[in-house]
């Protein structure tokens, strides 16, 4: 069973995505360390940043082979569901959080995106804060599950507007803005919510086709 994590507030999590970045890897420069060591550094802001992560590959609106999409939509299922848990921190297998990594080709790959993250980072800014951090966790997780199940339907260049949204709402997490995380789930489950009435009819017509 999942354990829900009460810790208080690191001071970490007051800082913008790309600082909090740049602190951590600085802190770990030259090292090579374990998956599990630097996720615990980001502290609350570890579903976002893996959420993140698993999002903007899908993002690119390219057609991917089918088991791109159900190899990034598991990991993303996976975390909307220990978020819709009430879970605090993303709880990853060991065989993931014991592999190392090179903090230093992170830091090249950091250093060459960061601009782009510090521009994205300045449309969100802290809304609709009076809602708790853990039940917009759970909002998140559900509409999450929602889209995540469209992106593991393979149909060819219907991912990657709940990928975005997804990405939208994992920046506003990471930003506490929960507009952010409201407006980008009510576009993403609309999209999904036509998709999903569109084929439903296309195949009613193919199949009346076929029996007429």
């Amino acid at each position: 069973m999942l354990q829900h994590n009460t810790s208080p507030r690191h001071a970490d999590d007051n800082r913008t995505l790309s600082a909090l970045f740049e602190a951590v890897l600085n802190r770990h420069a030259g090292q090579t360390v374990r998956v599990g060591t630097l996720l615990e550094a980001m502290h609350e802001r570890g579903f976002g940043v893996l959420l993140i992560f698993f999002c903007l590959p899908l993002c690119i609106p390219i057609p991917k082979p089918p088991p791109i999409d159900t190899i990034l939509g598991l990991p993303l299922f996976y975390l909307c569901i220990q978020m819709i848990m009430g879970q605090d921190k993303p709880v990853l297998p060991r065989s993931v959080t014991e592999r190392k990594i090179s903090v230093d080709w992170l830091l090249k790959a950091f250093t060459k995106g960061r601009k782009w993250l510090e521009r994205l980072e300045k449309l969100f800014h802290p809304r609709l804060t009076g809602i708790h951090e853990r039940q917009m966790g759970r909002i998140y997780g559900c509409m999450g599950i929602i889209l995540t199940a469209s992106v593991l339907i393979p149909i060819p260049f219907t991912n990657t507007l709940p990928s975005l949204c997804m990405l939208v709402m994992a920046m506003g997490l990471i930003s506490r803005d929960n507009l952010a995380v409201l407006i980008g789930g009510i576009v993403g489950i609309v999209y999904v919510a036509a998709l999903a009435t569109g084929v439903t009819s296309g195949a009613h017509f193919i199949f009346d086709w076929i029996k007429g």
